[in-house]
């Protein structure tokens, strides 16, 4: 279904698309939203609600970039200025009403069209004003009842040294960088094989396009018959693998009965027996998310990397020296892993830290967790000159 839909929808706008518009200098103007809102947000859809591990987030960046640049060219004309800076405010808006996370949306609009992790500034002002305007409509007056703040448990840290926690937190952001360059690596490998081999002159790219999707859907659905937790992109039982599966899976917005896990490798309702079970989840989670990024399937990956993430922390729970930096270790891990492949290292950290719940010790982990998420950026940079996104800039 998601092939054939592509091959209809064979010009819609993606995050990509987004970033090199937005990475330009002069920057490139976005196109209508009139014709490729639709189309956007039905792939989206489908795609997530299929159980691929890619999010709505991307999705929402470009469809609230498109909005923005729209409204710009009906107000302004066809000033490009103009068309940024609402472009960047739209793209704010949007990912804030989605995640519920202020602030975050709009320094991971910003970040994310620059390779260096620049913010651009001129649109820093109508970014954050649009995060928090959609913020205050979502939780003000549409969902009233629903709390301002984050709800994912990391546990208690207890009393560690200021030396174990700055070692963590390199230690994390070191790792993060190798783990995200290993996956973007990946993902081009897969790319060449699926679009590129036995690839013949005249050939129709909607022929293509069916078959390279239907392959990797067959290839996914074969993964989480084995591993479930691999299933959908991650926001909704990431809690499962932040604590190490002592949340079960089938409690979480995303689980699934256990009858329908039963052909698990790694039971999703018990805590990690050890290394092994935690390292197989990882793996297979980040293969998942591979798959569906090679394939092209519209999706953003902030969630699906931070749920990829979190077990490789528990799989090397033996080399933390006390057992209080497992929460932190975790966090970490999750920020330079994210930030390394899209490059947002200071939005990541705000989604971290603003989507913990209340009891979570921002103190001590939210210093941590910058220096593992800039050191995660500049440590994929240093190992590999490519990126998961292409840029203009």
């Amino acid at each position: 279904v998601v092939g054939i839909l592509s091959s209809v929808f064979d010009e819609a706008f993606t995050v990509a698309d987004f970033v090199s518009a937005l990475s330009r200098a002069p920057v490139e103007a976005l196109p209508s939203s009139r014709h490729h809102l639709l189309p956007l947000l039905l792939l989206s859809l489908v795609t997530s609600t299929f159980g691929f591990s890619v999010g709505p987030e991307a999705p929402m960046v470009c469809a609230g970039g498109l909005i923005g640049a729209s409204l710009s060219r009906r107000i302004y004309g066809t000033s490009i200025k103009n068309q940024e800076i609402l472009a960047y405010a739209g793209a704010a808006g949007s990912l804030t009403a989605f995640m519920g996370i202020p602030i975050a949306g709009s320094i991971f609009a910003l970040e994310l069209t620059r390779r260096g992790s620049r913010i651009e500034s001129s649109a820093l002002s109508p970014a954050v004003i649009s995060s928090m305007a959609a913020l205050a409509l979502i939780r003000g007056v549409l969902l009233p009842s629903s709390s301002v703040g984050g709800h994912f448990s990391y546990g208690d840290l207890g009393d560690v040294s200021g030396r174990a926690t700055i070692l963590t937190a390199v230690a994390c952001g070191l790792g993060g960088g190798l783990l995200g360059t290993a996956f973007h690596k990946l993902v081009a490998s897969m790319k060449r094989i699926a679009w590129e081999t036995g690839k013949r002159e005249g050939e129709s790219p909607a022929r293509r396009q069916i078959a390279v999707k239907t392959i990797v859907g067959l290839a996914v659905g074969m993964l989480s018959s084995v591993y479930p937790q691999t299933l959908f992109w991650g926001e909704g039982s990431l809690q499962t693998v932040i604590d190490g599966h002592r949340t079960p899976f089938e409690a979480t917005k995303h689980g699934l009965s256990r009858a329908l896990t039963a052909a698990a490798r790694v039971d999703p309702s018990t805590p990690f027996a050890g290394p092994s079970s935690a390292l197989q989840i990882g793996v297979a989670k980040l293969v998942s998310i591979a798959l569906a990024c090679a394939g092209k399937l519209p999706g953003g990956i902030i969630f699906p990397l931070f749920f990829a993430s979190a077990p490789f922390a528990h799989a090397c729970s033996s080399l933390v020296s006390q057992e209080g930096l497992m929460p932190l270790a975790v966090m970490c891990l999750m920020a330079a892993t994210q930030a390394s492949v899209t490059r947002t290292p200071l939005a990541t950290v705000f989604i971290l830290t603003l989507s913990a719940e209340r009891s979570t010790e921002l103190s001590v982990m939210l210093p941590s967790c910058l220096i593992a998420s800039y050191l995660g950026v500049f440590s994929s940079r240093l190992l590999s000159d490519k990126s998961y996104f292409s840029y203009n800039n």
